[in-house]
């Protein structure tokens, strides 16, 4: 195998236009759309109801954490959960409803 080596020749960056000093202020045109980021995180803020519903979850969490259980999915055939304590035993499979809603997994105390 042969291999043969040329002298690559020097490379000059084009010069950069100079930065635009103040505000620009927005085209007439099509061509960008200019948006107000405080207004569009507002605007995109999930309803009420889905706030509540993570709120819940994080507290089941935090029940669940505290009782030294969690709840494991298992992919290879399907969608399966489980629950398992904190020595990695499983302490039984958990129905599709009990997933959904993990609050019937607490003891009846920790209501």
């Amino acid at each position: 195998m042969h291999f043969e080596a040329s002298r690559i020749a020097s490379v000059t960056p084009l010069p950069l236009p100079p930065a635009p000093v103040g505000p620009v202020a927005p085209s007439s045109g099509r061509f960008a759309q200019v948006y107000d980021l405080a207004a569009e995180r507002e605007r995109r803020t999930p309803p009420p109801e889905v706030l509540d519903a993570v709120a819940e979850a994080a507290r089941v969490y935090e029940e669940l954490d505290r009782a030294g259980l969690q709840v494991r999915f298992d992919l290879t055939s399907g969608v399966s959960a489980s629950l398992h304590d904190r020595n990695d035993g499983s302490v039984r499979p958990l129905s599709l409803h009990e997933v959904v809603d993990p609050s019937s997994l607490l003891p009846p105390d920790a209501a």
